[in-house]
């Protein structure tokens, strides 16, 4: 395979993670904040503690970290393909680079930082008072995070749509 045609492949390669990656990190994270938002309603409104019900979902963000944070590490390497190939600094290059990098490193922190004491502090919740509010702060904390996450990769997702040059490529 000639040079210039594995370059194409790498970089079909490098487009078709990040889409899913950002797909994930965007589409999943607002999925799984909707429905928790809904699961916890409707449990409020059957007598069931806010904070009850926000541990019973709390599997739900344990899981999904787990995912997003292949996503996030699939990013990066996307990423590092992509800019290994090209070596763009365009100012919406740099942009899109950066809103990848900001989304993985939130990404991180939710799924390594925030997510695993909130893990273990779940049992213990119901029991002890300090726990309860750890895990409450943690949650709050989460909610910015993961907030930044959908922030960033939506960037991303949509800085390309409008460099021109990126656009060329893709037609060629």
């Amino acid at each position: 395979m000639a040079t210039s045609e594995m370059a194409i492949w790498i970089r079909r390669l490098s487009i078709a993670i990040r889409s899913i990656s950002l797909a994930l990190l965007f589409g999943g994270s607002i999925a799984t904040v909707v429905a928790a938002v809904t699961l916890v309603k409707a449990a409020e409104a059957a007598g069931v503690p806010v904070m009850e019900a926000a541990s019973n979902n709390a599997p739900v963000f344990i899981v999904f970290a787990k995912i997003a944070l292949g996503a996030a590490i699939a990013l990066l390497a996307a990423e590092a393909m992509d800019f290994a190939l090209d070596r763009r600094t365009t100012r919406l290059a740099i942009i899109r680079y950066g809103a990848s990098f900001l989304a993985v490193a939130a990404t991180m922190v939710f799924s390594l930082g925030i997510v695993p004491p909130m893990e273990a502090l779940r049992p213990y919740m119901k029991t002890d008072e300090k726990a309860h509010q750890a895990f409450k702060q943690l949650h709050e904390t989460s909610r910015a995070v993961f907030s930044l996450t959908i922030l960033f990769a939506l960037i991303s997702m949509l800085v390309p749509a409008f460099d021109v040059e990126e656009i060329k490529q893709m037609e060629d």
